[in-house]
């Protein structure tokens, strides 16, 4: 071999280390870059989670201080009502089941305290059928105020599932397959609908405070059309601000063989501590009621708190 070939090889062999050298630099920078990329990555991201964490607890702070302006707004307004209840007080009555009207002195008091911010509730007791209704001033409201009422519980507020217990008010009907059966005030809270007709029954709904959508529930009134087989509601009864009327409402809609099942803990004394309930048929208010209004009463189930009465129509 020549000294050119020796010096070929040599400086060949050095230009291959010399290249493999640059590449091993560049390797090296690049995942110096990835790293230093991936530190302000993480940095970013622990920046990112910490202004979420502060971000939610700002959110939680404004709905926080909203529900404080909203429970002082509900709580001043009622009180008010309070007030005014007290400068000028009921001096003539009406009973909701039955419709003996006398002086207010002739019914019985009782006084609760609203959990809703509701302030003072007084109810009275009818001595003739033993139905306590009120606070006066909650039945003397005009209906939108009322709407707007139970629009603003239900922002913030919903039931328990009510399912089983609207699905046992349905069968005290002894309902038919071959029939049409409406569920009033049906809630947003309950599967019954979808459970029942799951098992071949037509049932609808009613529901025009809650907020349901659902293709099988009305949330107007005028879309309430045709004659049913069958009316049912599950802790609606105890709303109702004059009983009467809804149950003339509900003769409009029922069948001349139809039938209403109306379940309420209400028939008893009890959950009086919220302004909504208005309306407690107990001892013979539903007697009395129904006969007012073209029923009788024809069932009645007692168990616990689930508690039914049955409504035939006679007229």
């Amino acid at each position: 071999m020549t000294l050119k070939d020796w010096i070929r090889r040599l400086t060949g062999a050095a230009g291959v280390e010399y290249r493999l050298a640059q590449r091993d630099d560049a390797a090296r920078d690049a995942i110096e870059q990835l790293v230093k990329q991936s530190a302000l990555l993480a940095s970013q991201g622990a920046q990112l989670a910490e202004d979420n964490v502060a971000l939610r607890r700002e959110l939680t702070r404004i709905e926080q201080r909203l529900g404080h302006v909203s429970r002082f707004g509900v709580a001043a307004v009622w009180h008010a009502f309070d007030r005014i209840d007290d400068l000028s007080p009921p001096t003539r009555l009406t009973c909701l089941a039955c419709g003996v009207a006398d002086a207010a002195g002739a019914f019985a008091r009782t006084e609760d305290q609203c959990i809703f911010d509701g302030g003072r509730l007084i109810r009275h007791g009818c001595p003739r059928c033993g139905c306590v209704f009120g606070a006066t001033k909650y039945l003397t409201l005009p209906p939108a105020i009322i709407d707007l009422d139970y629009t603003q519980l239900y922002s913030g507020y919903s039931e328990s599932d009510s399912t089983e217990s609207e699905i046992r008010t349905f069968r005290a009907l002894d309902p038919d397959k071959s029939g049409r059966y409406l569920n009033w005030g049906s809630g947003a809270w309950s599967a019954a609908i979808d459970r029942l007709r799951a098992e071949g029954y037509d049932v609808w709904g009613y529901e025009p405070n809650a907020g349901v959508e659902h293709p099988h529930v009305f949330t107007a009134r005028e879309q309430v059309t045709g004659l049913f087989d069958g009316i049912f509601s599950h802790n609606v009864i105890e709303h109702l601000l004059d009983p009467a009327a809804a149950f003339g409402e509900f003769g409009s809609l029922l069948q001349p063989s139809g039938r209403m099942a109306h379940a309420s803990p209400c028939y008893e004394w009890c959950y009086a501590f919220t302004r909504f309930h208005v309306f407690f048929p107990l001892a013979g208010a539903p007697e009395a009621l129904a006969a007012r209004t073209g029923y009788a009463v024809t069932g009645r189930v007692d168990d616990g708190d689930f508690r039914v009465r049955v409504f035939s129509r006679t007229s």
